[in-house]
């Protein structure tokens, strides 16, 4: 997802942010005694879901749903989704931001932007962090950033941090954050000189190097996001585990079901606190509806990327677009599932 647009920056907060969109919210501890046992997770090639159906005026747009983590040790087969690929006109890309940093006063500072990854004033996570909170974060480090990959990140802002060690515990759980299907679907439009579009919302800065001056003087951004990692790592990875396994066989009840508790994930409330902005996610679904309705007036056929959640959810993406006149047909009234027998 590579663009002109995605600076440093963005890679510095914007994938801290959005790395882990299927966390829930915080789960209920497990009462005493009790045992959780890991599901077991999904092997070799796997069919993922169905895909819905947007149409209107006799043209088409295919959907696909997504959803974070993936088993590691799965190959999705992406025969259908290749075929809808190459008789298209173009590929939505999954919806997200990114920041542009130039205007009048040029770009951002790289040295200033390599600060910013860090707490100001030479303090650590142990500093800032309330005592619960950092007694966590030290033992969920201890197990899964031991070493040589533990280096540095107590310096780290917390939502960096926090998206260290959500990465790291995916490894050691047989999971990987996308499965290399949203790294598929763009190297089969590739394959057949299928458009990409962008669909991400752009906040523009214009005076980059001031603003990362009066961040850099702040240090507590991100603690809801450290505390959500901290409960989806320490308590909810069988769910995570069980969700993974439902997208790999296609089972969209079960999708349903897990995803119908999960809300906003926090890290994102944290980025839009960082920037002072209240309306984020909301500027984020308007740029990628804005495309797909440009795309469904313009071309014949496209496919498009959208987290599962996003599909599901009463008041998502594609309920926004079926009130103002499209068509939206889910796998089940098409006749077609993707699930196991």
């Amino acid at each position: 997802m590579a663009h002109a647009l995605r600076t440093v920056a963005a890679a510095l907060f914007a994938y801290g942010c959005l790395s882990a969109f299927a966390q829930t919210t915080s789960p209920s501890p497990p009462p005493k005694n009790a045992v959780t046992l890991a599901p077991v997770l999904v092997r070799g090639v796997v069919p993922g879901p169905a895909l819905w159906k947007i149409s209107k005026n006799g043209h088409v747009m295919w959907v696909l749903g997504i959803t974070s983590p993936l088993p590691k040790q799965i190959q999705w087969d992406s025969t259908k989704v290749d075929h809808l690929i190459a008789h298209s006109q173009q590929v939505l890309e999954l919806p997200g931001y990114s920041l542009y940093m130039g205007g009048s006063s040029g770009g951002p500072d790289l040295e200033a932007l390599e600060q910013a990854k860090e707490l100001p004033d030479g303090k650590t996570l142990q500093q800032v962090l309330p005592p619960d909170l950092y007694s966590r974060w030290a033992a969920a480090k201890n197990r899964y950033l031991h070493g040589f990959h533990g280096w540095g990140v107590d310096r780290l802002r917390p939502v960096l941090a926090a998206t260290k060690l959500y990465d790291a515990a995916l490894s050691q759980s047989g999971l990987t954050p996308t499965g290399k299907v949203e790294e598929t679907v763009y190297a089969l439009a590739a394959r057949h000189w299928v458009r990409v579009v962008n669909t991400e919302y752009v906040l523009k800065v214009n005076n980059a190097n001031k603003l990362l001056n009066q961040f850099t003087k702040t240090s507590l951004q991100g603690q809801g996001c450290m505390r959500s990692t901290l409960d989806e790592v320490d308590q909810n990875f069988p769910r995570a585990t069980a969700l993974a396994n439902a997208w790999a066989t296609g089972d969209l009840p079960a999708l349903r079901k897990l995803l119908s508790s999960q809300q906003q994930d926090p890290c994102f409330s944290d980025f839009s606190e960082m920037w002072g902005i209240d309306d984020m996610p909301e500027r984020v679904r308007h740029a990628w509806i804005t495309a797909a309705q440009d795309a469904l007036e313009k071309d014949v056929q496209s496919v498009a990327l959208l987290p599962m959640i996003d599909l599901m959810r009463a008041d998502g993406y594609l309920d926004a677009l079926e009130r103002t006149g499209y068509d939206v047909q889910a796998p089940e009234s098409l006749g077609e599932t993707n699930a196991d027998p």
